[in-house]
């Protein structure tokens, strides 16, 4: 254990819930997502530290904290590490405040990043299944959901994209310069669409397809994909929403009756990166391609590459692009 040297602070739980809703309301948190997340973190924190009684923001307290993540609440390593770094920025904000002279939560390590994504990576094979599986399907699902699983699929693996930056596009994001398209996204944690992404004339297509059925085709500014629910029919789709419509695609196509893989929609965006990694890029491309901050995550791309013989299966196919 590292030596404490914190200056015990005893904060009433009036008073410390109150620096919580006024750290999670603070600007710098511009978006829900990040706003959601801190909530969701600390509300845990603070049960805890009703619970335990005895925080008085000192190492061995965080590191008490850390255990009972682990152990009673059987968090897995990722998770401790969000909550743990949740801690640390509030902290930060009680330094700010003047209630805390040091940060404890600095001094506490969180779990072992993992070497591997949770999810698994779909196989070439698999791709192909799933889009025949699709073409199949054709006659028993609506056009515009065809057309705009498809295009989601596409932009999802061929630029990499996650789920938040899915839901946040508009039809005007898409720029053409000469043969060649680009996106505009807005990804985790960002309130503006800052990053410039190259598009495979695939995923154009399908994009070209789904906005023929497009009731505002010409509104560059309305949401691309659209919710076909009854509840919220032509409303911009939302996460749930999407992974939701993967999610079918996926068991239409008997993809998730492995137990033993983790397969989701955000597996899309690994194959996507293993993709990348298999073209050639080195690792700072493809954490600039990927809108990736810490090296590492990229790394575990360059590890499975190999692992979809890419170059060998585009040969004769064209489910899967990459753009250079």
């Amino acid at each position: 254990m590292i030596q404490d040297v914190f200056k015990p602070v005893v904060l009433k739980v009036p008073d410390l819930t109150k620096f919580v809703q006024d750290f999670i309301a603070s600007p710098e948190h511009k978006t829900s997502e990040t706003r959601g997340t801190y909530e969701r973190s600390l509300r845990e924190f603070m049960s805890f530290f009703v619970y335990d009684r005895n925080f008085k923001f000192r190492v061995s307290d965080v590191e008490r904290y850390r255990e009972h993540l682990r152990q009673r609440k059987n968090m897995k390593d990722a998770s401790i590490s969000t909550y743990l770094t949740a801690l640390r920025r509030l902290c930060q904000y009680l330094i700010a405040l003047n209630i805390l002279e040091k940060n404890p939560a600095k001094r506490v390590k969180g779990s072992k990043r993992p070497k591997s994504h949770s999810r698994s990576f779909l196989t070439l094979d698999e791709i192909d299944t799933l889009f025949a599986s699709i073409a199949l399907n054709t006659a028993e699902t609506p056009r515009e959901t065809t057309l705009r699983d498809t295009a989601i699929i596409r932009i999802m693996l061929g630029c990499a994209c996650a789920e938040i930056e899915i839901i946040n596009i508009n039809i005007g994001d898409f720029k053409k310069e000469g043969r060649k398209w680009s996106l505009r996204v807005q990804g985790k944690g960002k309130t503006i669409k800052d990053e410039i992404i190259p598009v495979p004339q695939v995923a154009i297509d399908a994009v070209h397809a789904y906005l023929t059925v497009h009731p505002t085709p010409h509104n560059l500014e309305s949401a691309l994909f659209l919710s076909y629910s009854n509840r919220s029919r032509n409303q911009r789709m939302t996460i749930r929403g999407v992974r939701e419509a993967i999610n079918s695609r996926f068991r239409e196509a008997k993809l998730v009756t492995n137990t033993q893989r983790k397969i989701s929609p955000f597996s899309l965006r690994h194959t996507a990166g293993i993709l990348l990694a298999e073209s050639g890029m080195t690792v700072e491309m493809l954490m600039q391609r990927m809108r990736i901050e810490w090296r590492p995550t990229a790394m575990i791309y360059f590890a499975q590459a190999g692992k979809l013989h890419s170059t060998e299966h585009l040969q004769g196919s064209t489910h899967v692009q990459v753009e250079d």
